[in-house]
């Protein structure tokens, strides 16, 4: 009759955790000038999204950022429309992007590690800017969890922008 050890019993549970869970860094920074006032009912459109990166990549990174930051505005009703309403116009800039591995960060932590950072602005209806956006997000330990995490991530970022910017219009 074997026994398993209470060690190795140990051991086996956080290496399916570490698999099946990630783990990151979130640093996100929206924030409208304190002169500026926000209107009732203001919206939101997202201007142009950019690739200051430097590098090409295999996929399209400003189609998808622009298209994250556009699905949260309008499931969080506050994508401008072309209506009445007052707008403000969201520009980013994709300063550090890396693709990264899931089986490179289960194997080692920080090894494969996918990240994203965004600068950005906000700006009025005349284009004068009004805010910044500075949000970095990375994954840096997990396995099958994070498989995709090189597309999800835009999701998440898009998901911290927009979070911090309505805090911003209410």
């Amino acid at each position: 009759m074997s026994r398993i050890h209470p060690a190795g019993t140990l051991t086996a549970l956080l290496m399916v955790l570490v698999f099946f869970v990630g783990c990151g860094s979130v640093e996100r920074k929206v924030e409208l000038d304190k002169q500026y006032t926000v209107q009732p009912g203001t919206k939101v459109v997202v201007g142009s999204v950019k690739n200051q990166t430097g590098q090409s990549f295999d996929i399209d990174v400003e189609k998808l950022l622009a298209d994250a930051l556009g699905e949260t505005l309008k499931k969080r009703n506050l994508q401008w429309t072309g209506d009445t309403a007052p707008k403000l116009e969201l520009t980013a800039e994709i300063v550090e992007y890396k693709k990264g591995d899931a089986f490179k960060r289960w194997i080692m932590p920080g090894w494969g590690s996918t990240v994203l950072i965004v600068r950005g602005s906000v700006n009025d209806a005349e284009n004068r800017r009004v805010g910044s956006v500075d949000v970095k997000r990375s994954v840096d330990a997990g396995g099958g969890y994070t498989v995709g995490a090189w597309k999800s991530i835009f999701q998440d970022v898009a998901d911290d922008i927009v979070t911090k910017l309505e805090e911003q219009l209410k």
